[in-house]
Order: C-alpha cells, then sequence, then structure tokens
C-alpha cells in the first residue's frame, strides 16, 4: 500500500484514467486502513492521491463514510470487554473512557477528525459503554470525512507542489 501511495502521488494521471472507479476504491480503501484494530494502515496516502482526479468534498465524504464503516471493528470488540486493552494503555483508555462518558458522539466527531493515533480505544470504548450504533457511526463518520476532507485539500495543494519540484 505504501509503494502504491508513493506511485499514484506521482503519477496521479493513472488516478484521472481510473476516476470513475475512484469513489468506490476510496471507500475500500478507508474501509481497510480504518478495520484493523490498534495497527495503522497508510489508507489516508492513496485517498490523498485521488484527490487530485477527484471532488475533494465528496471523495472526503465517501472516504468518511468507509472508514467509519471500518471502524465498526474497534466497536464491535469493545462489545467483548476490557480483555483488548493492553496493560501498559490502561491509563489512556481510563481518560478515554471518562471523557466518552462526559461528552458521548461528540468527543468520537473531534477524536475521529484529528490525526489521533490511538481511535481504536475511542471505539473500544464506545462499544463497552454500549454506545448506540447509529451514534457511534454517525459520529465517527463526520468526523472521519472532516479529517478526510482537510487532509485531501493539503495533500493536493503538497503534491502539486512535490510534481514541480521532481
Amino acid at each position: 500500500i505504501c509503494l502504491l501511495s508513493f506511485w499514484l502521488a506521482l503519477n496521479p494521471v493513472w488516478v484521472q484514467r481510473l476516476g470513475h472507479w475512484g469513489y468506490l476504491g476510496a471507500f475500500l480503501i478507508s474501509l481497510i486502513a480504518s478495520a484493523t484494530i490498534i495497527l495503522p494502515a497508510p489508507g489516508i496516502v492513496v485517498i490523498m492521491a485521488m484527490g487530485t482526479a477527484l471532488n475533494p468534498i465528496a471523495l472526503g465524504v465517501v472516504a468518511g463514510v468507509g472508514s467509519a464503516f471500518g471502524e465498526l471493528t474497534g466497536y464491535a470488540a469493545g462489545r467483548g470487554g476490557r480483555a483488548l486493552i493492553p496493560p501498559q494503555q490502561q491509563k489512556q483508555f481510563a481518560q478515554i473512557q471518562a471523557l466518552t462518558e462526559q461528552y458521548g458522539p461528540m468527543l468520537l466527531v473531534v477524536l475521529a477528525a484529528i490525526p489521533f493515533p490511538l481511535f481504536d480505544f475511542a471505539g473500544i470504548v464506545a462499544g463497552m459503554m454500549r454506545m448506540r450504533i447509529f451514534n457511534f457511526f454517525l459520529a465517527v463518520a463526520i468526523g472521519k470525512s472532516i479529517k478526510y476532507i482537510i487532509m485531501i485539500m493539503l495533500g493536493a495543494t503538497s503534491l502539486h507542489w512535490l510534481q514541480q519540484i521532481l
């Protein structure tokens, strides 16, 4: 995925040629990248490269919804209990749980919208707290869409600059 991401960043013509598959591809890439629990997957780089050929707002929303579907794995894991949280990360988990109890879905929107590497914990917490799945999904879809749109906009500018240099 990393090599493909870099290649696409340097060859946006291929993304443009495959544009009619772009939104479906963006959905699947973000779903798969977000479905990993704890381990990061670099799907955002491919989505950013696709932003040179597709509408950045629509692409961000499609990728955000795909990512929200992928984050359901963390939510489902949370329904299974606290056993998935490594002992050395119990403190961060407890902090996220306290904040989630206080702020609910709004916290998920914010955490999903920022580059927060431990977002999986938020999904696990939401599952453990038995948050309504619709509220979880909607909050994550909104936050991830915001993040993707911002990253695509920043990436499109950076990619044009990188292409000029190379």
